[in-house]
């Protein structure tokens, strides 16, 4: 729907701009904000209590704004745990907060510890637990409270209700954790890669007790400032939790502190989780949905759904080049979020498990479906093999994907040289200057150091909806190195749209607690989970895959040595072969879903 030039999402934007910034009639405001988000109308107006100081199990207190229905009575709470700042404007909690008071519940949004209003000393995840537990015993003692507990945030706050979730708070009755995981470390270190532009500026911003802006902060220079582990002192400041993750590169105890995959059979409430496509937590959150409806800890967390929509990190849906239609605005779901509260917080019997589990925007189509489960049944796992006559760089090159297996033909070459690395363009990625979605990738086809496979123009429409992997035959001169996988959707126009990347670290191919470097010249075998995607290639339109060696900043850049990650700075170029013949048949592996007829 557009009004006067402006999209559903902007108007919704603006009106929650407006929210957010005035408390002048605010039930007026509510109103409106029910229309546009297609929700019931407001039952209640709203009050609020600004920093509540409530106690934690140690003594230290954590403040809270806690918005309530004006009308006395026993209402559900829902529970918000944020580090950026629970009067953080860009993050709409306010509105949040009066929202789910106007339809019944009350809202406390709380600073963690040792942020904003709250005491103590912030270190990420690691007192999220059980702060967010002693909150909740808090929250379900209150004269206002009927007992029943639900929470709610993005990201890091998600991260908070599954932190807090083993705890087994008798009030806590489900969750919704939105762009987050079960566990933090392969979002931040992906297969022992950092995803670097958003480590190191995320602690830059969010590692202190109120957020630093990065006005003055040369980006570009910072996030290449080697060795990795002084990069927080060039910018002129030391950060601890900084330096503790780039001395951890790999899945270890210090990690294992703050996952809670491992405890899923604990986890008793059931959980309604949202992602999108273009959201660096999808593979972690599919994965957490699959745990949770086969080892939940109780009838109902084994009734846990999923939303993926064409979403980046931040909800964006709206991007330059790609159209996916009115029904894409991440707002849509907020009538979801409701009734899901509303049966499991108000016992409002109205369908929503009746429903498939899965709900998911198929792209290129641009339609919603229901799905029963992940991956789906019906899919056919078609290879798709590399071909070429050696000549495979740049979009210009002779490099060909087909459902062909290789006879006898010779290998694509190119130099990785760190100094140089492809640049990350869409994708995930959302601090620093990075802009995340489904961004144009011509320019990086146009460089040397990526080779391009492209099938024919299709001649019917082609789904992939499901999980993506890639295995390459590759040798290298340099003892580690990375190899990239990307899929990209060609239009007939030219332009080539990225669907997911992923890369692999060589010295970890086989195993995390057992490094293994390469030696020159020998051929070895890399399994890259390239991720999950659901995608319509339409008719005229061609499969592309990418394949390189770096995809920076996204992706930290391997120098090329085999020095411990991120505490050298020496740099070495590497000449890299990727084979595709008889006994090195690199492949694409597509999850397509037959056409219903």
């Amino acid at each position: 729907m557009k009004l006067a030039g402006y999209s559903r999402t902007a108007l919704t934007a603006c009106l929650l701009i407006s929210l957010a910034c005035s408390l002048s009639c605010q039930t007026a405001k509510l109103r409106v904000a029910a229309f546009y988000l297609d929700v019931p109308q407001p039952e209640y107006s709203v009050t609020a209590d600004k920093d509540v100081m409530i106690p934690m199990s140690d003594g230290v207190r954590l403040a809270a704004d806690i918005y309530h229905p004006r009308t006395p009575g026993r209402y559900p709470a829902i529970v918000v745990r944020t580090p950026y700042g629970k009067g953080n404007p860009q993050h709409k909690y306010e509105f949040a907060g009066r929202l789910f008071a106007s339809q019944g519940f009350v809202c406390l949004i709380q600073d963690v510890r040792g942020k904003y209003a709250s005491e103590g000393e912030y270190y990420p995840y690691v007192n999220e637990g059980r702060d967010g537990h002693d909150t909740f015993e808090w929250a379900g003692r209150q004269s206002w409270s009927s007992g029943k507990i639900g929470t709610y945030g993005f990201s890091y706050f998600g991260s908070t209700q599954w932190l807090a979730a083993p705890y087994q708070s008798e009030y806590l009755k489900t969750m919704v954790p939105i762009v987050t995981s079960q566990n933090p470390y392969p979002r931040w270190a992906y297969n022992g890669i950092y995803r670097y532009n958003d480590v190191l500026f995320w602690h830059y911003g969010n590692t202190c007790k109120t957020n630093r802006s990065l006005e003055g902060i040369d980006i570009d220079k910072a996030v290449r400032h080697l060795p990795m582990i002084e990069a927080d002192d060039a910018m002129g400041v030391d950060i601890s939790p900084y330096n503790d993750w780039i001395r951890h590169p790999t899945p270890d105890a210090f990690w294992d502190q703050i996952r809670v995959d491992d405890k899923v059979e604990t986890i008793k409430a059931p959980a309604l989780l949202i992602d999108g496509w273009y959201d660096y937590y999808l593979e972690l959150m599919l994965d957490d949905y699959n745990r949770m409806r086969t080892l939940g800890g109780s009838d109902e967390a084994r009734k846990s759904q999923i939303i993926i929509g064409p979403w980046t990190h931040q909800a964006h849906s709206e991007f330059d080049g790609v159209d996916f239609g009115k029904g894409a605005d991440f707002m849509q779901q907020i009538k979801t979020l409701l009734r899901w509260y509303n049966y499991w917080l108000k016992g409002e019997n109205n369908g929503i498990l009746d429903e498939g589990p899965i709900r998911i925007f198929v792209m290129g189509k641009n339609e919603w479906r229901t799905e029963n489960e992940w991956p789906l049944k019906r899919t056919r796992f078609i290879d798709f093999y590399l071909h070429g006559g050696g000549k495979a760089n740049t979009a210009q090159g002779d490099g060909m994907l087909s459902a062909n297996s290789p006879e006898t033909e010779p290998p694509d070459r190119f130099t990785y040289d760190p100094e140089n690395p492809v640049p990350s363009v869409g994708g995930t990625s959302i601090y620093g200057n990075a802009v995340a979605g489904p961004a144009d990738q011509r320019a990086v086809e146009a460089r040397d150091d990526v080779l391009v496979y492209s099938t024919p123009a299709l001649e019917k429409d082609m789904e992939v909806t499901g999980p993506i992997t890639l295995t390459l035959y590759a040798s290298s001169s340099a003892p580690d190195t990375d190899f990239s996988g990307k899929l990209v959707d060609v239009y007939p126009d030219g332009k080539a749209i990225i669907l997911r990347a992923a890369m692999i670290r060589a010295r970890y191919r086989q195993s995390f607690a057992e490094p293994s470097f390469l030696e020159a010249g020998t051929v070895y075998k890399f399994d890259i989970n390239v991720g999950s995607t659901s995608n319509v290639f339409k008719k005229g339109h061609r499969i592309r895959l990418e394949v390189s060696s770096s995809n920076f900043p996204e992706f930290g850049r391997n120098l090329n040595t085999a020095d411990p990650i991120g505490m050298n700075a020496n740099i070495v170029k590497a000449d890299q072969t990727i084979y595709h013949d008889a006994a090195h048949p690199s492949h694409l592996v597509l999850p397509v879903i037959p056409d219903e007829n």
